[in-house]
């Protein structure tokens, strides 16, 4: 009853607000500045309204203009200037607001000038680095994974998403943390088309205001909004098809996906709607292998898959401005997949000599239905006339998944014939069910010394699972297995208080914050009857400090203090069974990991990044493998063992190198020394490089024709107690643009076929080594096609509010 009684508070608080608040007029500073970072003179800056137009208004001679609005709500820019390409694009202003707005230079002289709107691909500021993944040709037709996964310096290897050099991130949906991790995670961030994203915000020092989730920063998923009024909307449909190089694996032919998506929006007045839908199905291969060099034998696991896949979509909400003072708006997110596959499980065992002693081998089928449905109820309210605002958020999160599956294992002596007595066959079934309830406060005060902002936030998560276990006997009957199975629940409560502010003074910022979160878990094992509780109260500051020295350099400094909590899967002790002779399990005793972060920074002619970074990370988990030279058993559970120092610099370039080929560089160096708390796993130093490069290449004057060229490559590096082999990544694309309605795209993606990590570790002294298949090698064909209003007249967005958007957690 406590979750719906504080809801209901909040929603008191909503009403009650909406009824008794007034507004002030905000005011929006524009300065307009060229690729060089030169302010533009004299541009002709046009602001528009639904109900009215504003007067006319032209930047002085260092670039400058303003306006004083009549009232919150949404605007329409347009900026034009002979000697430039013009600029349009749509506002949400809420507050008093000042934009940094870039023209390109036009490539000849015009009589009449075309008003059009230019983003580049990434933009940077010493608060986040935008990647807007329209102007991404290998990203058309994709998913939110992949997408996320053409960022230069993002990795997303297996399950995980991280910063080359700094640590894994968490994922996050229109400022909304997706509670879920590992293959829960990578399936829900599929299912989003890449059709639906407007852009993609990489965070990596994020202020007070967020949740402190997150070693290395948080990727914020922004999806499209059209502000535009009027009807538009965008149809898309994906073709792929994996190499046959990957096929082998099992003599099958042909494995493919089709992906179509849409998405709508119509403004009319003072409401605002907008819908997405997207559909995929496809059949694909995953795998991985694991390596274990005993003393006298070399035990080998390989885990090769096939699964068809089937998902479905709908993200739709609404906005209402109620008068020129108020803003509410709703929005909801209802998914549903579906994985059908089975693993095929090789365990040979080697003596000495390299000959196989036995092979044991195991196959099993899989059947996980997934369901996740969101809500959000949110409200901007202008306290007085001064510009204060309050934002509320009301959240609910669930998700629902079952699973069931048929395992049988069979043993092989070295002469390939079946071993008597040594046949295992096990039927489990198993579900995952996640509620997350969450309202959220965030009061912004502007004063004549600085801006202020306070907020609260108050989350409730319960999670239930359990994994039967049944051992089936020769005549298929199912006897319950008690050592396997498991139910657990586990509820986990944080309440967080923030503060900060920012203050800028001539060519000085400054923002400063401080986070509180006190957090009540506990989880209950009723196989087990065991129950682990944990309460802990953390602080978490954060400091942005930057120096615009001139037009073409600044600096910045930053630092803030993190937490990684452990997932509900690494929490909850069932076992999860891979053969006989090996299983994973979580562990309820787990803590979590906490880092501190700090970066300095130089930007040269808003082109040339240079940063220098510091991490560290204590009390940090990661999951061990176990084994007994005596048994062959093996298991993998994780523990907090690891403290780790990583320090280097990271230097990016982005620009156009001629009028038809723009390019995005970026070098992490780095290095690492880890420290293991527990004997039997030994400390790891060491060096790390990563480089990328992403190109395009218009190959027309109307840029009507394109193509992209991007590669990574991570060489040696420690990661965790590990010390991975070398990987990278070639990716090439092409796009056509038709008209100014249909859009053709073609890409062929992970090319060479190496994006695969290999790690090695060392247990008890055991040498291990554990290899990723990723298989990514496919030809991408996409059809987009835009209708309604014309791109040109129309720039997606996300919600104005979107930095006080609730997250799930």
């Amino acid at each position: 009853m406590v979750y719906f009684k504080t809801l209901s508070f909040w929603l008191f608080v909503m009403a009650m607000a909406i009824g008794s608040i007034s507004f002030a007029q905000p005011v929006l500073q524009v300065q307009v500045k060229n690729n060089a970072g030169q302010p533009i003179p004299y541009a002709r800056v046009v602001l528009q309204a639904a109900q009215k137009d504003l007067p006319v208004a032209q930047t002085d001679s260092i670039g400058n203009c303003g306006f004083k609005l009549p009232g919150a709500g949404y605007y329409f820019i347009t900026i034009e200037h002979i000697s430039y390409t013009g600029y349009r694009d749509s506002l949400q202003i809420s507050r008093d607001t000042s934009i940094l707005l870039t023209l390109q230079e036009s490539a000849k002289q015009l009589n009449t000038v075309v008003v059009t709107g230019s983003k580049k691909m990434i933009e940077s500021s010493a608060e986040k680095t935008t990647y807007n993944i329209e102007k991404s040709i290998t990203a058309a037709g994709t998913d939110a994974l992949v997408a996320i996964s053409q960022i230069p310096g993002i990795r997303v290897n297996g399950d995980e998403i991280s910063i080359a050099g700094k640590g894994a991130v968490k994922a996050m949906v229109n400022n909304r943390v997706i509670q879920l991790s590992g293959t829960d995670l990578s399936r829900f961030l599929r299912s989003i088309s890449a059709s639906e994203i407007e852009k993609i915000e990489l965070i990596s020092l994020p202020p007070a205001k967020y949740d402190a989730d997150g070693n290395a920063g948080l990727i914020n998923i922004i999806l499209k909004r059209n502000r535009k009024p009027g009807f538009s909307g965008n149809a898309s449909l994906g073709l792929k098809y994996y190499l046959p190089a990957q096929s082998e694996v099992f003599g099958n032919k042909v494995f493919g996906e089709i992906n179509p998506a849409a998405s709508f929006s119509y403004v009319s007045g003072k409401w605002s709607t907008f819908l997405n839908m997207n559909l995929n199905h496809d059949k694909h291969l995953e795998g991985f292998e694991t390596d274990i060099f005993y003393p006298t034998q070399k035990w080998v696991q390989t885990d090769s898959a096939i699964y068809k896949y089937w998902n479905a979509n709908i993200n739709a909400g609404a906005d209402y401005q109620v008068n020129k003072n108020l803003v509410i708006g709703f929005s909801f997110f209802l998914e549903k997949n579906l994985y059908d596959g089975f693993d095929s499980i090789n365990n040979p065992i080697y003596n000495k000599g390299g000959q196989i002693d036995s092979t044991l081998k195991t196959f099993a089928t899989y059947y996980p239905i997934a369901q996740t449905g969101s809500f959000n109820l949110h409200t901007d309210i202008k306290l007085d006339t001064s510009g204060k605002m309050l934002y509320l958020n009301a959240d609910y999160f669930k998700y629902y998944r079952t699973d069931s599956s048929d395992f049988s294992s069979h043993s092989f002596g070295a002469d390939a014939q079946p071993i008597p007595g040594s046949s295992t066959r096990i039927y489990d079934d198993n579900k995952q069910d996640i509620h997350i309830y969450t309202v959220k406060a965030d009061l912004d005060i502007p004063t004549a010394f600085a801006n202020y902002s306070f907020g609260g936030k108050i989350s409730f998560i319960k999670n239930y699972s359990n994994a039967f276990y049944y051992n089936k006997t020769s005549n298929d009957s199912l006897v319950y297995n008690t050592d396997l199975s498991n139910e657990f629940e586990y509820t986990e409560n944080t309440q967080s208080l923030y503060g900060s502010f920012n203050k800028g003074k001539e060519k000085w910022k400054l923002t400063a914050g401080l986070r509180a979160e006190f957090t009540q878990t506990t989880g209950y094992s009723y196989t087990l009857q065991q129950t682990n509780h944990n309460n802990y109260i953390r602080v978490f500051p954060n400091l942005l400090l930057s120096y615009q020295k001139n037009a073409e350099q600044s600096y910045s400094f930053s630092f803030n203090r993190r937490i990684n909590r452990p997932t509900f899967w690494n929490l909850n002790p069932y076992k999860s069974l891979y053969s006989p002779y090996s299983y994973g399990e979580g562990n309820p005793s787990l803590q979590p990991a906490y880092s501190t972060n700090a970066e300095l920074s130089h930007k040269y002619k808003n082109k040339l990044t240079t940063t220098l970074f510091f991490n560290h990370t204590s009390n940090q988990f990661s999951s061990l493998v176990f084994v007994s030279p005596d048994t062959n058993l093996v298991f993998t559970k994780p523990y907090n063992f690891i403290e780790t120092s990583r320090g280097g610099i990271s230097i990016g370039w982005s620009g156009n190198i001629t009028t038809w080929w723009e390019s995005f560089e970026q070098v992490n160096a780095y290095y690492t020394s880890a420290r293991s708390a527990i004997p039997e796993v030994q400390d790891r130093n060491g060096p790390g490089l990563y480089i990328s490069t992403n190109n395009n290449f218009f190959l027309n004057k109307t840029k009507t024709i394109a193509a992209a060229v991007n590669f990574w490559h991570q060489f040696h590096e420690v990661d965790r107690m590990g010390r991975s082999h070398n990987y990278y990544k070639l990716d090439i694309g092409g796009r056509a643009t038709l008209n100014e309605k249909i859009e053709l795209s073609l890409t062929l993606n992970d090319a060479l076929r190496k994006s695969a990590s290999t790690v090695d570790m060392v247990v008890n002294g055991i040498d291990e080594r554990f290899t990723n298949f990723q298989f990514n090698r496919y030809l991408l064909l996409t059809l987009n096609y835009r209708f309604g209003q014309k791109k040109n007249n129309a720039e997606s967005r996300s919600p104005g509010n979107e930095d006080e958007r609730k997250r799930l957690h």
